[in-house]
């Protein structure tokens, strides 16, 4: 990882410049290194140059030209199946559950950047609890 060795990394990917200025001020003050893209497209590549380096993906869900944020969660999860995963959205919360991938959070727009934190904070602590083991079991 770069940076410091406590430092977590989060995936950021958000369109609209003041939300995604919000969220990564608010993830920067909560201790983590924030990596940010405004396409689905610039997330997948920061996930397959290393996506060892992320503790969490925080996406939005309509992005614009090429992959939306249901996508890029899919294609970050083929690469590290543990991988905590948020999601948010104006309009999209009624299909996560069948577009979202398991043992993620949504969090509809408008909302208070420490909701997104907590969420990040507590899916990390939980990916924690039960580690994946590489065939996508748990070690429970």
């Amino acid at each position: 990882m770069d940076g410091a060795a406590d430092e977590l990394a989060v995936l950021l990917v958000e369109d609209e410049e003041l939300i995604s200025e919000l969220l990564e001020d608010a993830l920067s003050e909560s201790g983590f290194k924030v990596f940010v893209a405004a396409t689905g497209a610039k997330a997948i590549n920061l996930l397959d140059e290393n996506s060892q380096r992320f503790a969490a993906l925080v996406t939005d869900v309509r992005l614009p030209k090429g992959p939306d944020g249901w996508e890029v969660a899919r294609h970050a999860r083929t690469l590290r199946p543990e991988l905590p995963i948020v999601y948010v959205s104006a309009d999209q919360g009624h299909n996560w559950s069948s577009m979202g991938v398991p043992e993620s959070a949504m969090i509809s727009k408008p909302f208070v950047a420490s909701q997104v934190v907590a969420a990040v904070l507590a899916l990390i602590n939980e990916a924690n609890k039960h580690p994946v083991i590489k065939d996508g079991s748990t070690s429970e």
